[in-house]
């Protein structure tokens, strides 16, 4: 199995099962120079499930320039809803592919009525490794994805810095606005956040107060999480596969059972 970045929403169907057969999709947002190796391990995890795959992989590109993340959101919901055989749909993003999916989230609040379907077919959503908690955290994935020479991880956040300032419009209100919908207006579906209190790129106490806004003042009872004092940004899975694998298989049974409880309810 090969992923490549020229191959935007391919499905990697589980083996020895026909498309007429599978009626479920994950949606998984990737992260910066995600290798096909690390990938691979969560193509498997989601197989396993009974979980046909489609990868989004996600380029700095959509990062410096947020309209090109908007266009691949767009692009996204466009073709999801052209899959009629899958009637459900789970989303996993890890870092920079949160991004990417809160892109979708925008599109789906600016769009409600071209996008209910859609929306209505999300059935569960893992956060992984998120990138939040401020603009310097996001140029800090960035320069660790793009490069591990310290020369250039020295320079990368300062030409952003002078770039976000000379964009603002067009970026850092973007941001702002992104994490407000993020945050705000969050579906009301089994959500399982994964990370870590360590990780430069994520701000562990930011994703404390959204969990505890979520389950408190939205009252959405299905938001579950793992945090780890120690664990590699986007390596959750490799660093810690017991309790990984364990947290998975819990959300997994959430999910299950909400479809099962309530197959028609409304996700707003």
């Amino acid at each position: 199995m090969v992923i490549g970045e020229d191959s935007e929403f391919r499905i990697i169907r589980q083996p020895d099962v026909s498309s007429s057969k599978s009626a479920k999709l994950v949606l998984f947002f990737g992260w910066l120079n995600a290798s096909p190796r690390a990938v691979q391990r969560y193509v498997d995890l989601y197989h396993n499930a009974g979980y046909d795959f489609m990868y989004i992989p996600g380029h700095v590109t959509h990062f410096v320039w947020p309209a090109n993340s908007v266009k691949l959101a767009r692009r996204l919901l466009d073709h999801v809803d052209t899959l009629a055989e899958c009637n459900a749909f789970l989303v996993h993003a890890i870092s920079i592919g949160a991004y990417n999916y809160t892109s979708c989230l925008m599109l789906l609040q600016d769009s409600q009525d071209r996008y209910r379907s859609f929306r209505g077919r999300i059935q569960g959503v893992i956060f992984d490794s998120l990138t939040i908690g401020s603009t310097e955290r996001m140029k800090t994935g960035v320069k660790h994805g793009l490069s591990q020479n310290p020369v250039l991880q020295f320079l990368i956040p300062r030409l952003l810095s002078l770039y976000f300032c000379l964009t603002y419009r067009h970026t850092l209100k973007f941001f702002e606005t992104g994490v407000k919908v993020f945050s705000e207006f969050p579906l009301r579906i089994p959500t399982l956040f994964v990370y870590s209190r360590n990780d430069p790129m994520c701000d562990a106490e930011n994703v404390d107060v959204i969990i505890r806004k979520w389950r408190e003042d939205f009252k959405i009872t299905h938001v579950s999480f793992v945090c780890w004092t120690k664990s590699k940004h986007a390596m959750h899975i490799k660093e810690h596969n017991n309790e990984y694998l364990e947290a998975f298989s819990d959300f997994m049974k959430c999910v299950e059972d909400e479809i099962k409880t309530s197959p028609c309810k409304s996700k707003l």
